[in-house]
């Protein structure tokens, strides 16, 4: 039986196929896009009571700081902080 991280390198294959086509259309759509994956990842999560809502929220926490740091490699650090205030 595969792991969880197995499965999940397996799904996100499928859909950087499927989003290739999704994306690229502006910063906007972009963000758009990933607003759209994530809250209906979390819909599906809920619907289908796959994970205890501990596990998404500790998971949604480890994404906001891999998106920090992804945003902060090479180049100016700046960059990554625009005029967006939570």
């Amino acid at each position: 039986m595969a792991t969880v991280d197995e499965l999940q390198k397996d799904h996100e294959a499928r859909l950087d196929t499927f989003l290739a086509g999704m994306t690229g259309k502006g910063g906007e759509s972009d963000w758009a896009l990933a607003r759209a994956l994530v809250h209906r990842a979390v819909h599906l999560t809920a619907a289908r009571k796959s994970a205890e809502f501990c596990a998404i929220a500790t998971f949604l926490a480890e994404m906001v700081g891999h998106a920090h740091q992804l945003m902060h490699s090479g180049g100016d650090p700046a960059k990554a902080h625009h005029d967006v205030v939570h």
